[in-house]
């Protein structure tokens, strides 16, 4: 059998004349002669922290994956938007119109567009929208750009 100190049990030897240690023991309060291990009830609740703290990291990994689709999605909608809206600017359209369709490249099927050229109150100008639109699970999303031309 082993001693205390081969387990690594530190004793403390005191006097009695220390009042601040007298409630020590001959064996460390912590670890008694007895005691091999942590209990059961130890063991439950470290098991339970534990399972809350990777359930709560599952959840914001989750988010955080979302999030990042969907500032995917927003950059790819703008820069669609953009493209078309440059491409408008180019061609100097200047009548009112309103369209809507699909972009043309298989990689952007997801996304559709409406467009609209209207006047404003001031006679030369005109007000150009370009509008991408994509689901993002059951919603909708847009991104608009304006310009005035």
């Amino acid at each position: 059998m082993r001693t205390s100190a081969e387990c690594g049990v530190r004793s403390v030897e005191y006097t009695s004349s220390d009042a601040d240690t007298a409630h020590l023991t001959r064996h460390s309060a912590l670890v008694t002669p007895n005691s091999k291990g942590f209990t059961l009830l130890e063991v439950m609740v470290a098991v339970a922290i534990m399972a809350m703290v990777l359930v709560t990291l599952l959840g914001l990994k989750n988010k955080t994956m979302q999030d990042v689709m969907l500032a995917e999605h927003m950059t790819t909608a703008t820069l669609l938007a953009k493209q078309m809206m440059t491409d408008t600017i180019i061609s100097k359209q200047r009548l009112p119109l309103e369209e809507d369709g699909t972009f043309p490249d298989e990689e952007f099927k997801e996304y559709t567009w409406k467009k609209v050229i209207a006047p404003t109150m001031f006679a030369r100008i005109m007000e150009l929208r370009v509008a991408v639109l994509w689901h993002e699970g059951t919603r909708q999303e847009m991104v608009e750009l304006v310009a005035y031309e």
